[in-house]
Formats: C-alpha cells, sequence, structure tokens
C-alpha cells in the first residue's frame, strides 16, 4: 500500500551531494533513527522492514523532504556496512503532491556503502502468506517458492537464471538463515516451522504464515539477461506476483542516476519518507 503515488510529471531533476561526512563544506543533517521518532511517524516502507525483521534504515521525515534539504549522515549499526549514508539522485519526475525539490528528499533513503552485505544491503523478497490459502507453514513455502518460480517464467520467458530460487523462515544475509556451511552450499534455508499468526497491520490482511523470505532470487542476473536495471526486473517481478509479497530494494549509489531505497508492492514503489 504504498504511501506517495507514481511518478506523473516529466520534469528531469538531477542532484548531486558530496558523500564524504563532516565535509565542512557540505550541511550535515542526521536522520533520526526509527527508535527516536513516534511509530505512527513511520513510513509504510519503514513499518514493512521492520516486520522483516531488519535495521539500520532510516526514514527521511517529511518536512525534510518537502523542503528539499539534504542530508548525509551515520547510519546506525557501527560497522564498515552502516558507516555512511550517502544522498544523490537522478529523478525523471517527482511523485505527486512533491515540488521538484520535495522529491530531491526521495534520495536520501539510505544507500548504504562499504562493508560487507548485511539483511538492510541485500535485495530481499518476503511473503505473508493468507492462512485461507494454506494448511501449514510447509504448505505456504511451498506456495511461496512456487509462485516465484510460475511468475519468473512469466515475466522472463525467454532469458533468465538457471538456478532455481529457495526459501527460508530467515531474512537473507542474516546469521541464522542456515545452520551449516553445508546448508549453504547446498541452498537449504531453515524452513519456516510456526503457525499462522496475524498478519503486520501495515499488509492490512488477516492470519498469515510468515514471514517467510526468498533466497536465491536471481534479479539481477535475470536483469542482465534482458538487457534491464536490477530495480526495472524487481518492479516487473513485484507487479506480477500476488499483493501479499513485498520486495525491498536497498538503494543503489552510482555517479548518476542513483536509485533510492524503497519497497515494492504490485509495482508501486514505497519510499521511506515518513509521514
Amino acid at each position: 500500500m504504498p504511501t506517495i503515488a507514481r511518478p506523473i510529471l516529466s520534469s528531469l531533476l538531477v542532484v548531486s551531494i558530496a558523500l564524504a561526512v563532516g565535509c565542512s563544506s557540505t550541511p550535515q543533517i542526521e536522520l533520526p533513527e526509527p527508535k527516536d521518532v513516534p511509530r505512527e511517524q513511520w513510513s509504510d516502507a519503514m513499518l514493512i522492514l521492520d516486520a522483516m525483521g531488519i535495521t539500520g534504515q532510516r526514514d527521511i521525515p517529511r518536512q525534510l523532504a518537502m523542503s528539499g534539504a539534504t542530508a548525509t549522515g551515520p547510519a546506525p549499526g557501527g560497522s564498515s556496512a552502516g558507516n555512511l549514508a550517502s544522498a544523490a539522485g537522478s529523478f525523471a519526475s517527482p511523485p505527486t503532491g512533491f515540488s521538484s525539490g520535495g522529491a530531491l528528499g526521495l534520495s536520501l533513503g539510505l544507500m548504504l556503502l562499504g562493508g560487507g552485505a548485511s539483511p538492510v544491503q541485500t535485495y530481499q523478497t518476503v511473503a505473508w502468506v493468507p492462512a485461507e490459502l494454506v494448511n501449514s507453514p510447509q504448505e505456504a513455502s511451498a506456495l511461496v517458492l512456487k509462485t516465484m518460480e510460475d511468475t519468473r517464467i512469466k515475466v522472463f520467458a525467454h532469458k533468465r537464471s538457471a538456478l532455481n530460487v529457495t526459501v527460508g523462515k530467515y531474512v537473507r544475509a542474516s546469521g541464522r538463515a542456515y545452520l551449516t556451511p553445508a546448508d549453504i552450499y547446498h541452498g537449504r534455508p531453515v524452513q519456516l516451522d510456526t503457525a499462522a499468526m496475524p498478519a503486520p497491520a501495515v499488509t492490512h490482511q488477516g492470519q498469515v504464515y510468515g514471514p517467510i523470505f526468498v533466497h536465491r532470487d536471481q534479479y539481477t542476473i535475470d536483469a542482465n539477461k534482458n538487457d534491464i536495471e536490477t530495480l526495472e526486473a524487481m518492479t516487473r517481478m513485484s507487479k506480477a506476483l500476488p499483493e501479499w509479497f513485498y520486495l525491498y530494494h536497498p538503494g543503489q549509489k552510482l555517479r548518476k542516476n542513483s536509485v533510492p531505497a524503497r519497497i515494492l508492492n504490485k509495482g508501486e514503489s514505497m519510499y521511506f519518507v515518513g509521514k
């Protein structure tokens, strides 16, 4: 349920912001940590990420996004994986209700740089399977797996990775996703084993099995085989998947056309801009 409408304007906004935290020539505004922000002010994207059990991202306060202010600041975590939040963007069209300056704020969704992969730095796909569709966590996992594979065949009918996706109980790039190195090698994530429970409120569902996370999602490989960007591959998949699937793109810092972090649901982007 996106909180920001799809972009509809056609003007081009290019914003370049210095990356070096502490540079005296660059205005520094540290984005607040979620724990310091009332939950009712969290973006839907942040609520989804929190329900996934992923930390390390921050919302841009809506007032800051609307004003077009720029920000760089240290991301939480205290490691090289999260010491730098960079803001840079190139946006072909600001979202409805935002000026060009306001659209600049969308580029502030943390594009975390440096260090090894962590859940917040990793493409993620999660599903909360409606309990009326299945009778057990095992059936729920099987349905997520089948739905992902069937959707890949539909979306990338002619060119796609030959590797199969897998699903598991824990988020990708977490220390709990696999029990042993052998499980990693053979692609055997820990499986969901819990009963149905109330869905996260932000998803507007009833009883669900999950979260169930997709591993080896193949977005980048499928994108390369079809001469498109990873974000476009994820968007096409998201549009074709059921509404109980959510995709997380951590953002990407590029020389131009940088990609702000977002959650995708039914092909729509949910940005990390507070309410």
